[in-house]
């Protein structure tokens, strides 16, 4: 839950109360707002706390109000939740006329109030800065705003500054905390592609003149900031407020006059131009310094605040009932201010038809939507929550082809052009990279130049009904992965057995085992898998625990080696593509090296050795694999082959590994454990395995440093004048340098907390 929060920063302050669980439809972006003190000094001078309050929350009323409406088809209700105004500069964040620079000092300085747990009362989502300085960005100076895109819910990164040059500032708020919900610039390539060439003067345009208040978000903000919540990026948003500090409701004009907005424009000695033209009544700002005989403004994007009065303008409409709304001039009637704007909460439609599939065969995807207008929402209503969208899968019928390359595959080579060159002028040949990709990244397109380490996501998501990698039925659907069977049906729990059959019982098809145990110096055959094997397990133990103990495992087909031929060895993870699957290899710096495969080979794969250690390093491979029972097989040796290259049966047992439990310490030098059982085909515990190839069942972990005590700054002292008291906090601080919460520091080693005398000034 987001609760409120309010301090006068000299030092800072705590509290521990517990957020609670949420309810999982409506978004609501906590807030914490800062003035740094440039922005205090200017806004407070002469004034008290008060006013300053009042006037950032009146800015952040606006953003909210702009954030509720239904053009951004999400319900989304932006609320305060902590505020801190800097009073001593040397207190507060860095801030220059850089604005990357001062972005970056903020964002770091603001993790020191912000609790790493979300349960935490005084969490929040994203940090804004206020600042009268004038910030600058790569080309110029007329910057008036900076954050990161995409970056809510990452508490390093979520926050933005913004130059305060007042209510227009609310303006540049909204705007910002959009590019901290993903959205880009309307004029931006892909909003470009999508859409065309945007009509309006919509919230993320790149130059901010006015706001179609009728219709603030473009579509291409609303596809961005949809499929950032839809993909699982905005999930910290889902707690529902408590206690926020409570948002201004009346329009900003009636609570600052003409003269007031053009001091928090252009400064205190700064007042309404007495010579404002007729026509720009609303529509443009004119001020006047004192003492000069000329009126300023900024060109286009100085409108009068709404709610102001808009006889306050030479030449303006006279009566007390006329007000600016969105710069135009609007009368409201004796009856209209008395009427109330009742809320009215958005309502689904009904289901559009199916839209056309991803794929015309192999499994692709269709949706079907349904929009929020049955009613629409008003006055600051909610917009629909739940499922905006259906899908399922479609052209289930399998591809006819007889290349044995995925569609994935296909993604990839579509980028097979001149545009991608190696050194030596030849056009680079992409295929799918798996390894080291992250589980939440599987549905981008990650290629690799084949023969290289070389890598490139070239979409942000595969093709709708692309599988999420080759150990899975599951697919991508609009950039997540999800859930299906072998049956290429959504949500189904059919399954591959082991021999590759959908739904199959695992009766058509027979174990091949084997291993080897003796090699000369070069390539020794071990065995060739041919086509049609499934669950592929080659295993290379390393002789007494040695990385690079001289044996390694090599692959090829027909045509040349596709792993460690020519005398070359790689020692790094890698996935080798082969008609009809992905081979998984270890890498060979590893005491047991590996390949694994769990698709149908649809070409035969020969095994080797490469011994370079002879005698000395005695090899330990042992291999199995899943065959049908009408392709013909014959162990390599059955026939009387040199004890060099022997096949020996295995039995049928193996070593069975369970997970690896959780650290036995978050910090340090913990151990995490896991069982090791030697069981036979059936299933059941055996004593046949090899004792030798026994995997470890313990292995060291938590080696970051654990947190430690520091002494925190001191508070202010207890009295004004005459002799107080101060006293200096104990911070848990982490191994980066970020305060986390006490209890994962070590109680027992606690430091008392620090009291000494002080004193301002006599009384």
């Amino acid at each position: 839950m987001c609760f409120q929060l309010l301090i006068w920063l000299k030092h800072g302050a705590g509290n521990t109360r517990v957020r609670f669980p949420h309810e999982p439809h409506f978004r609501n972006i906590c807030v914490t707002v800062n003035a740094d003190s440039s922005t205090k000094l200017y806004i407070t001078r002469h004034i008290s706390l008060f006013p300053l309050k009042h006037y950032l929350l009146t800015l952040m009323a606006v953003a909210a109000q702009v954030y509720r409406h239904p053009s951004l088809k999400n319900s989304v209700s932006l609320v305060v939740v902590k505020m801190l105004v800097v009073e001593d500069e040397d207190v507060g964040p860095q801030v220059s006329n850089n604005g990357g620079m001062a972005l970056r000092n903020f964002c770091n300085w603001q993790q020191l109030f912000n609790p790493s747990s979300q349960r935490h009362l005084e969490h929040y989502d994203t940090a804004i800065l206020f600042t009268r300085q004038d910030i600058c960005g790569q080309r110029s100076c007329d910057t008036l705003g900076v954050a990161d895109v995409g970056t809510m819910c990452d508490p390093k990164r979520s926050c933005s500054v913004i130059e305060d040059n007042g209510l227009q500032a609310a303006y540049t708020v909204t705007h910002e905390l959009g590019h901290v919900l993903s959205m880009p610039h309307d004029d931006s390539n892909n909003c470009i592609r999508w859409f065309g060439h945007l009509d309006g003067p919509h919230m993320m345009a790149s130059v901010f003149f006015s706001l179609n208040k009728t219709l603030p978000w473009s579509p291409c903000s609303a596809r961005y900031v949809t499929e950032f919540f839809d993909n699982g990026y905005g999930d910290c948003l889902l707690d529902p407020p408590e206690q926020t500090l409570p948002l201004p409701v009346d329009a900003p004009g009636v609570s600052y006059n003409l003269d007031r907005q053009c001091q928090q424009a252009f400064g205190e000695e700064f007042s309404l131009c007495p010579d404002t033209p007729e026509d720009q009544t609303c529509s443009q700002l004119w001020c006047r310094e004192e003492g000069q005989p000329h009126c300023t403004t900024r060109n286009g994007s100085l409108p009068w605040a709404d709610g102001t009065l808009c006889w306050a303008g030479a030449g303006a409409v006279a009566g007390t009932n006329t007000t600016c709304q969105g710069g135009v001039c609007a009368a409201v009637t004796d009856q209209q201010k008395r009427e109330v704007l009742y809320p009215v909460d958005g309502g689904w439609g009904v289901w559009g038809p199916w839209g056309s599939c991803s794929r015309s065969c192999g499994g692709g995807v269709e949706f079907s939507q349904r929009e929020c207008t049955d009613p629409k929402p008003q006055n600051g209503g909610a917009y629909c929550a739940g499922q905006r969208a259906k899908y399922q899968t479609c052209h289930i019928q399998a591809c006819q082809d007889e290349h044995g390359k995925s569609f994935r595959d296909e993604q990839c080579e579509k980028y097979n052009s001149d545009r991608y060159l190696d050194i030596h002028g030849n056009i680079k040949q992409w295929i799918p990279k798996y390894n080291g990709v992250s589980p939440r990244d599987r549905c981008k397109l990650f290629c690799r130049a084949r023969d290289s380490n070389e890598f490139k996501v070239f979409e942000a998501k595969v093709v709708d009904g692309t599988t999420c990698g080759p150990d899975t039925t599951s697919i991508c659907v609009q950039g997540q992965c999800v859930k299906a069977g072998c049956d290429q049906v959504i949500g189904s729990s059919v399954k591959l057995d082991k021999c590759g059959m959908c739904g199959g019982d695992g009766t058509t098809c027979r174990k091949i085992t084997g291993s080897m145990n003796k090699a000369i110096f070069g390539y020794n055959d071990i065995v060739t898998i041919p086509a049609g094997a499934t669950n592929i397990d080659i295993k290379q133990k390393s002789h007494r625990g040695i990385r690079h103990d001289g044996n390694y495992l090599a692959l090829k087909t027909e045509v040349s080696y596709i792993l460690n031929g020519n005398f070359s060895v790689s020692t790094a993870e890698q996935d080798i593509p082969v008609l009809g699957a992905v081979l998984r290899y270890s890498g060979s710096s590893t005491t047991l090296e590996r390949v694994l495969s769990y698709q149908k080979l649809r070409q035969a794969v020969a095994v080797q050795l490469l011994s370079t250690a002879g005698d000395a390093s005695t090899p330990r491979v042992k291999y199995s694999f899943f065959l049908p029972r009408d392709v013909p097989f014959t162990k390599p040796g059955a026939e009387g082959r040199a004890s060099l290259h022997a096949i020996l049966p295995l039995g049928g047992s193996e070593w069975a590994l369970g997970e690896w439990s959780e650290c036995s310490k978050s910090c340090g030098s913990g151990w995490s454990r896991r069982n090791v059982e030697c069981r036979d085909g059936a299933g059941t515990l055996s004593f046949s395995c090899d004792e030798d190839l026994r995997p470890a069942d313990i292995r060291p972990c938590g080696d970051l440093p654990c947190p430690v005590w520091q002494m925190g700054p001191w508070s202010a002292c207890s009295r004004t004048c005459g002799v107080g008291v101060r006293h200096r906090s104990v911070l848990c601080i982490d191994y980066t340098g970020k305060m986390v919460e006490l209890g994962k520091c070590n109680l027992a080693k606690r430091p008392e907390v620090v009291s000494s005398e002080c004193s301002y000034q006599d009384c």
